[in-house]
């Protein structure tokens, strides 16, 4: 197996978590990821909140 297949295959093992110190850069992208996410869910899509706006007026 190749080395880019092995860091493949540990960047997919890799998991969000919140309080870890000493991040790495795929951790920090994880944690970015995760935050995105997590507000698309909160907040809904740009497109979705423009529709709300609409039907609101």
């Amino acid at each position: 197996m190749s080395d880019k297949n092995k860091q493949s295959e540990k960047v997919a093992e890799e998991n969000y978590e919140p309080n870890k110190k000493n991040k790495s850069e795929t951790e920090k992208d994880l944690e970015k990821v995760h935050e995105q996410v997590n507000d698309t869910l909160t907040q809904g899509t740009i497109d979705e909140k423009k529709k709300q706006e609409k039907n609101k007026k």
